[in-house]
């Protein structure tokens, strides 16, 4: 929009005669002068010699070449709309002011300049509308006032961005504020909260000599911090790394550190930068923000303690219940069938001793269970009692694998699981205490082993001491940030955690569970680290070998004690407990039954999708097993191709016997749900129900 001057107004009256006598004056004018048609392309009347010279034109043809000899050639084409609408305002208004605006044009040789407008719009007989304009070079005083204007500019946006950082600094409680020029390693300003809350100087407060650089700021408080501390702190407060860090987008840097104040009290600071960019200067600039966090921390860590210790109880509680019942009627459900299978020995002697053997043994076994909870009951100091059974360690590991799978593929970590110096899968081992004890601590070392880093867990077997025993050495190994030794001995202590200020965080969380279940398994923990290198903790247990074959197997009871047994059809039997599997199978036999089994829900998967059609009638399915659960395979086995396969007559056959426990087997896909102990007349009846309900579908 053009703007009114005080240059003096005048009028011009266009005619045929007047023309030729407006060329003559403006000849002689020291400045540019033009007209031009208001309408139409605009095309040019009339210019002087001055407007050659200013476009840096010889003759007239250089200039039509040009501009095309019109008004909208003779404007830069980024300035020409706005200039347009100054002229569309004056033939709106009208008026006897000469109107002013400034814009670019472009010489002949190429150069950019500046030139101010006086226009005058009129409307003649002969020509129509018209204007006639003065115009003048005026790019050196335009330049210098936009210099000005930017240097205002330029202090009006620090400003805006100081205001900005004291907003951000006093939302986070901040007791100093630090501002400095990254790029040109530049100390801006320091302010403080004084004794009575209110902003002052932090040198004049401290009584020392401003800082001029950064890095010199630096190095001052370096003499305040812990020794311990001293390598993160100039990490953290490098101002190479700061600079990266705005370039690679991370804007907010936090870092908590340990110094001595002014009163010689040891306080935790908690310091954030905040990271922008001057887009005039393009330099990178920082607020850097401390608060004393001491009290908080305190307070937080005792909630923790707290919050641990309740969790804990509140875990240890649940788990014990939700296995009480397992632990009881696994053994309970032994009992019975075992002196069910009694009435089918009276006469033979050796079978009936084979069976009181059997009941004898899961007596003591039930005896344990009740023993080990008056004893956890009644806080007994007494050491706790192993559950040892026979596992598959190629499937505990496999289930501690899976179950990392999600943050292993979160954090893009190469895992690697080496088995391969393993010799014995088959083991007699206290499956829940190993389970924990790996998964712990493959936890700890996902979680601070950074993005594209890399945990591996091998087991080794060797030769043990112990008769019938073998000693496996779990190592968990990690590129995560390390621990430093003055503390390794501390993470096994409750509640006591390593203190990093990349990671701000270590393990110590779970790790005093995973050394009381080793040594509890007899065995120990040993740990090597190096801070930035990564951790490695070895877990090291005898563990013993099954014995070679099953009771029945070595002494016989094999065979089928029913003349009539396979008569009915063949039954898949899945039980990972060996005593329970074999009993179980004696009494189908009694009925009739052909039997096959499987020792866990792999195999049981296998044989199934590798079976013939018709090979099996009906499938009785343990629920809690290692590796693939009891709902796990009844899943997968739902999803096979082979119709007549997937949908197979499954019943749960479980310790769990709660209604719930029913309902969660009916989800999974299964047909029933039979809880132990087992009646075998009452089974019996509901396989016969089950098999007739799929014949009738």
């Amino acid at each position: 929009m053009r703007k009114n001057t005080d240059h003096k107004t005048f009028t011009i009256q266009f005619d045929e005669q007047t023309l030729p006598i407006i060329e003559q004056i403006s000849e002689g004018m020291p400045g540019g002068f033009f007209i031009y048609h208001a309408d139409g392309d605009e095309e040019l009347v009339h210019i002087n010699d001055t407007m050659l010279r200013i476009f840096g034109c010889d003759t007239l043809e250089e200039f039509k070449e040009l501009t095309g000899y019109t008004f909208k050639g003779i404007v830069h084409p980024a300035d020409l709309d706005r200039v347009e609408e100054s002229i569309k305002t004056q033939i709106a208004h009208g008026g006897d002011d000469l109107d002013y605006v400034e814009y670019r044009i472009v010489r002949k040789d190429g150069t950019v300049r500046w030139v101010e407008d006086y226009g005058h719009f009129i409307h003649t007989e002969v020509y129509g509308d018209l204007f006639y304009v003065f115009i003048e070079d005026a790019t050196e005083r335009i330049g210098k006032r936009m210099a000005e204007l930017e240097r205002v500019n330029e202090a009006l946006y620090g400003a805006q961005l100081r205001e900005d950082y004291y907003k951000r600094a006093l939302l986070h409680e901040a007791v100093s504020f630090v501002e400095v020029n990254l790029t040109r390693d530049e100390f801006v300003s320091a302010s403080m909260l004084n004794a009575e809350g209110e902003v002052q100087n932090l040198f004049a407060f401290m009584g020392i000599k401003p800082f001029e650089k950064y890095t010199d700021f630096v190095a001052f408080w370096a003499d305040f911090m812990e020794a311990g501390d001293l390598d993160d702190y100039h990490r953290f407060f490098d101002l190479e790394r700061m600079i990266r860090s705005y370039e690679e987008g991370e804007r907010e840097q936090a870092y908590d550190g340990w110094v001595t104040d002014m009163y010689g009290r040891k306080r935790l600071s908690h310091y954030t930068f905040f990271l922008e960019k001057n887009e005039h200067t393009g330099d990178v600039i920082a607020l850097s923000v401390s608060r004393d966090i001491t009290e908080q921390v305190e307070r937080q860590s005792l909630l923790k303690s707290a919050l641990r210790q309740a969790e804990t109880e509140r875990l240890t509680r649940n788990t014990f219940f939700a296995n009480m019942s397992h632990d009881i009627r696994t053994p309970l459900n032994a009992i019975i069938g075992y002196a069910e299978l009694l009435k089918g020995c009276v006469g033979d002697p050796g079978k009936v001793g084979e069976c009181i053997e059997k009941i004898n043994h899961s007596g003591e076994e039930l005896l344990a269970v009740f023993n080990e909870f008056l004893r956890d009951n009644l806080n007994e100091p007494s050491r706790a009692e192993l559950t040892e059974r026979e596992y598959h360690l190629g499937e505990l590991l496999r289930e501690v694998e899976k179950s990392a799978e999600r943050p292993i593929k979160a954090k893009n970590i190469d895992f690697r699981l080496d088995k391969s110096e393993i010799f014995h899968f088959s083991v007699e081992v206290d499956y829940i205490r190993l389970r924990e004890i790996l998964n712990q601590l493959l936890d700890n070392a996902i979680k601070y082993t950074p993005s594209g880093g890399r945990v591996t867990l091998a087991v080794r077997e060797s030769k043990s001491s112990m008769k019938g025993r073998g000693l496996y050495h779990f190592v968990i190994s990690d590129t995560g940030c390390g621990i430093s030794e003055e503390r390794l001995e501390a993470i096994f202590q409750p509640a006591k955690l390593e203190k990093n200020a990349v990671y701000n965080g270590m393990p110590g969380a779970g790790l005093a569970v995973v050394r009381s279940y080793a040594q509890t398994m007899g065995g120990n923990v040993d740990v090597e680290s190096r801070v930035g290198e990564g951790s490695t903790f070895t877990v090291t247990l005898p563990i013993k070998y099954p014995v070679q074959g099953s009771y029945m197997e070595q002494e016989g009871m094999a065979e089928n004690l029913s003349e009539n047994a396979g008569e009915k059809g063949c039954i898949l039997l899945v039980e990972d407990n060996s005593i329970n599997r074999d009993m179980e199978a004696e009494l189908l036999k009694h009925l009739g039954y052909r039997v096959e089994t499987a020792c866990d829900g792999v195999s049981a998967y296998e044989l199934l999708k590798n079976a013939k059609p018709g090979r099996y009638a009906l499938v009785l399915m343990d629920i809690q097993m290692p590796g693939m659960d009891g709902y796990e395979t009844t899943a997968a086995i739902r999803r096979l191709e082979n119709e007549t396969v997937s949908k197979i007559p499954i019943i749960a056959l479980s310790s769990d016997a709660m209604e719930a426990d029913r309902q969660k087997s009916l989800r999974a896909g299964m047909n029933e749900h039979y809880a132990k102990p087992v009646d075998i007349e009452e089974l019996h009846e509901i396989i016969i129900k089950t098999i007739e309900d799929i014949g009738h579908e």
